[in-house]
C-alpha cells in the first residue's frame, strides 16, 4: 500500500544538526549553483580568455555583483547554518579584497 502522506519534516535539534542538515534531516554541503553563481562562473570563465580592456571591466562588475547577490542570499536564507557561514565568508572576503585594492 502506497504512503500518500507528506514526509514529515525533522526539526534539529543540536547546534551540531543545524550547523549540517536542514529542516528535512538531510546533509547539505552542496547545492546546484543558482542562477548568480553560474553568472559569476561565466564572467570570470571569459574574463580569463577574452582580457579585453572594457568587456573586461563589465564582466568584473556583472560578476561581483552575482557573487555579492549570491553570498547574501546564502546569509539571509541558507539552508543550514555551513551555507550561512559560506555565505559571510564570501561577503568578508569581497569586501576586504576590494577595501585593499
Amino acid at each position: 500500500m502506497p504512503n500518500n502522506q507528506p514526509r514529515r519534516r525533522h526539526r534539529p535539534h543540536s547546534f551540531w544538526e543545524k550547523f549540517w542538515e536542514n529542516d528535512r534531516g538531510q546533509t547539505i554541503i552542496w547545492q546546484k549553483p543558482n542562477i548568480y553563481l553560474k553568472t559569476w562562473a561565466v564572467c570570470t570563465v571569459i574574463n580569463l580568455f577574452l582580457p579585453i580592456g572594457w568587456l573586461d571591466t563589465i564582466l568584473s562588475y556583472i560578476g561581483l555583483i552575482a557573487l555579492i547577490a549570491w553570498a547574501a542570499l546564502e546569509v539571509y536564507s541558507g539552508v543550514n547554518y555551513f551555507r550561512r557561514v559560506i555565505g559571510g565568508l564570501v561577503l568578508l572576503i569581497l569586501l576586504f579584497s576590494r577595501a585593499l585594492i
